[in-house]
Parts: structure tokens; C-alpha cells; sequence
């Protein structure tokens, strides 16, 4: 079996095969496994020796050199096993479908958004093309924003890292008509997407904010907690037009200051409360509400559609800001405004009144 192989091998590269003739096969012989022999035993794969062994040229012949400069490669052709494997050579190393990171397929339209929650912040974001065009929502670092920049692009792609070093690979394609607008992908783990799912949609999605060490859902529940303690502060608020506004409390946690604005309706007039506002103003114009300075936005507001105030009742609502503090020339000022009415009030705090916040 050795001999017919050797003998095939030279017959088929070696250059002095068919001078030598029948008489010559010793040396023939010889010959081949001196040359041909350590290049059939090179280890580049597993080969069953039953099966059939293809040798394929590689590479140019070299003058001057009694065998071409080849290198052989062995491909074991197996029945009833689907596509022969191919065994490399070499430094080459074949693909597994372990190395392969599955692709999300996402449709994008012109007019709509599509947002994409990820476990973690993320990190960095490359775009296929410029047919679309994405960025991180304001405020929170782990929700997408993407949409199409123009009408009926081509197929194409964006990936997507986080700070869990994971890997997010997604083909877009665009429809007019898009069946999903929000993707949650930070439930993903262990294949257990759908069931993680329901449980999430049920407590709420997880949404991180920058520079904050707490989810949404965390936020939720210490804005329950704020709610259940009695009043913590008293003497900074104001009361005009039969209409009292309070600052009931202030809590601090993981980065975050919660306040608690309590409004009472002294009057048998309903108030229907239009917004809160929170600015920071010089302490010198805190009174004139036309001077606002920098206006801070609530990373959460716990009791937001609670809006009408019947009379001689109260209401009571949680602000959730990322934390901050203000200079002694700086003051803290709530602006409360009636919707359809004139009712507009507003109290002030120091930089003393945030120093005091309790720890929840």
C-alpha cells in the first residue's frame, strides 16, 4: 500500500519519474521515501489512513532543485459526512462556529427612531455607511438611538461595543414600515431572552443613566422609599394663592439627590398643575422668575401624572437628579406653574439645605 502511494506521488511530481522506467523501481523507491517520505508524515491534520490522500500542488517549482518547492496538503474525502474538511498547513487555522458572532437584523425607516437597550454603557459605535445615522440618548449611557438618513439605502451594517466588552453586530435594512421600534438587549444572557423578558417588562426595563451607579428600576424603588418617610424639612417653601409648595425632604443615594415637593391646595379651586421646574440661579435675582440661569433636569419623577389638585387637598412627588451642589453665590429655585391660570409660585434653597440631605 506504501509502495503504490510512494510510487503514485513520484509519478505525479517527481520530475525523474518517468526516465527511470520499470527497472528502476528500487530506486525509485528509494528515492521516494528519502524526498517524499518526511513530507507525507508532516503533521497538518488528523487523516484517517483508510481514506483516499489527494496531494495538491502549493506552490512555484524552484530551478535547480530536484523536487518542486511544494508544500502537500492533505484533505480527507469521507462518505455520507457532508463537505470534505480541510486541513491547513502551516499557521493557517480554520473558522469554527464558535469564532462566529451572530448578527442582529434590524429595519430602520426615514421618520422613525428605533432605540436599542444594552446591559452596560456603551463604548463605541461604527456605522456600515452613511445611509444611517445613530446616537446614545441624552442622558443615559446604554440606550441607542438609530434611524435611516435617507430613503431606500441598501443593505448595511453598525456594531456596537460596551463596557462589558461585548460585541454587537447588526444588519439594517430598510422599511417604511418598521415592526419594531425598541430592542432589549440586556436581557440576552444565557439564551434565556424571552423568558428574562417578560420578567423585565413586568419591573420595567433596566436604563442606566451616566455618571450614575443606579438603574431605573433601582431609582423606582428608593422613590418608594422617599414617599413612606415623614417630613424631614421644614420652613423652605412658600404659600400664595391659597396654594402651599414644600420641599418635604431631601435624600441622597448612589450618586443621586431626591427631592421630595409637597403642594397643598388651600382653596375650593381645583389647580391644575402645569409643570415643576428646578433652577439655579445668582441669589440676587432667586425672586425674579425671568432671570432663570441653568435649568436641571430630573433623571426620574416619581408620581408624574398625578397633575390635578382638587381643593383643600395635597399631592406629593419625588425628583430624582444626578447629584449636584451649588456655590454659596448660587441658590436652588422651584418654579411651579398653574395650567390655564395665573397660580405660578416658587421657593428657594441654599447650597446649606443640599448639604443636609439625608442618606437613604
Amino acid at each position: 500500500m506504501k509502495i503504490a502511494v510512494y510510487f503514485f506521488a513520484l509519478m505525479m511530481i517527481h520530475p525523474l519519474a518517468q526516465a527511470q522506467g520499470s527497472g528502476s523501481r528500487k530506486r525509485v523507491k528509494k528515492k521516494v521515501k528519502s524526498e517524499i517520505g518526511p513530507l507525507l508524515t508532516q503533521r497538518v491534520g488528523v487523516v484517517n489512513p483508510l481514506i483516499p490522500i489527494r496531494l495538491v500542488k502549493a506552490g512555484p517549482e524552484t530551478t535547480g532543485s530536484t523536487l518542486p518547492e511544494t508544500q502537500l496538503v492533505a484533505k480527507a474525502e469521507q462518505a455520507n459526512e457532508g463537505p470534505p474538511r480541510a486541513f491547513f498547513a502551516g499557521n493557517a487555522i480554520a473558522i469554527g462556529k464558535h469564532n462566529i458572532i451572530r448578527s442582529y437584523y434590524v429595519d430602520l425607516a426615514f421618520n422613525k427612531t428605533t432605540c436599542i437597550i444594552f446591559k452596560t454603557s456603551i463604548r463605541s459605535v461604527d456605522l456600515g455607511s452613511k445611509d444611517i445615522i445613530a446616537d446614545k440618548a441624552n442622558g443615559v449611557d446604554n440606550v441607542l438611538r438609530v434611524k435611516a438618513s435617507s430613503i431606500g439605502f441598501n443593505e448595511t451594517n453598525f456594531s456596537v461595543m460596551t463596557a462589558d466588552g461585548q460585541f454587537h453586530s447588526f444588519v439594517v435594512n430598510y422599511n417604511e414600515y418598521p415592526t419594531m421600534l425598541a430592542l432589549d438587549l440586556s436581557v440576552s444572557e444565557e439564551g434565556l431572552v424571552q423568558q428574562k423578558a417578560q420578567i423585565v417588562n413586568q419591573k420595567g426595563t433596566v436604563v442606566s443613566f451616566a455618571g450614575v451607579n443606579s438603574s431605573q428600576q433601582e431609582i423606582v424603588q428608593n422613590c418608594t422609599r422617599v414617599l413612606e418617610q415623614h417630613r424631614r424639612v421644614k420652613r423652605v417653601g412658600i404659600s400664595k394663592y391659597n396654594i402651599q409648595a414644600c420641599l418635604r425632604g431631601l435624600y441622597y443615594k448612589d450618586n443621586i439627590l431626591y427631592y421630595k415637593i409637597g403642594v397643598k391646595n388651600k382653596s375650593n379651586i381645583n389647580y391644575d398643575l402645569d409643570f415643576i421646574r428646578f433652577f439655579i440661579v445668582d441669589k440676587t435675582i432667586a425672586k425674579e422668575t425671568s432671570h432663570q440661569e441653568l435649568e436641571v433636569s430630573p433623571l426620574y419623577v416619581y408620581n408624574q401624572p398625578l397633575a390635578l389638585i382638587p381643593g383643600k387637598e395635597s399631592i406629593e412627588k419625588i425628583y430624582a437628579f444626578q447629584k449636584f451642589t451649588i456655590p454659596n453665590d448660587k441658590v436652588v429655585q422651584v418654579v411651579m406653574g398653574e395650567k390655564n391660570g395665573g397660580r405660578t409660585v416658587s421657593f428657594k434653597m441654599d447650597n446649606q439645605a443640599l448639604l443636609r440631605a439625608d442618606l437613604l
